[in-house]
């Protein structure tokens, strides 16, 4: 007898589009993605096979300003990042082990260099509306040569 495995991926069509732009008044710029995924697999408890199809829908907007804060950094901009992901999921039911049929994440990034950008440090806060979760996420990286860094995180949660 002979032992055959197949492994299949499924295809998915998704439809999206993206722009960028630069904002003049408050000296930021602006990123606006969408995208619609038809037909999904979602976990449904309710389901005699455990799936179910739904279509999702995504939006992600991203607004990110470099500034110049003297007392912290007199020689480099401090570069200031938010991004918020929010989705859609059409036919959300009870049974799906997934959150929705909202969710919204967002999250905010703070970071700089010094002495010529070897010394890195960032700060990412993420805050996950629907469960009223977050995390911080403070690192820094310094920079021996152009092809060697090394960095040291933490994840608080």
């Amino acid at each position: 007898m002979e032992n055959v495995l197949v492994v299949a991926f499924e295809k998915r069509n998704v439809l999206g589009f993206s722009m960028d732009f630069a904002e003049d008044v408050t000296k930021s710029n602006w990123s606006l993605e969408a995208t619609w995924i038809e037909g999904q697999p979602f976990f449904d408890n309710d389901e005699f096979d455990g799936l179910t199809d739904a279509d999702t829908y995504n939006v992600v907007i991203s607004a990110d300003r470099p500034t110049f804060v003297n007392f912290l950094n007199a020689n480099r901009t401090i570069f200031f990042n938010t991004q918020w992901f929010v989705q859609y999921t059409d036919g959300f039911r009870g049974g799906f082990t997934a959150n929705g049929p909202w969710n919204v994440l967002g999250t905010a990034t703070v970071s700089t260099g010094y002495f010529q950008d070897r010394l890195q440090p960032a700060l990412t806060a993420v805050y996950d509306v629907q469960s009223s979760s977050g995390a911080l996420l403070p690192q820094v990286t310094y920079r021996f040569s152009s092809n060697f860094s090394a960095t040291v995180g933490l994840a608080a949660f």
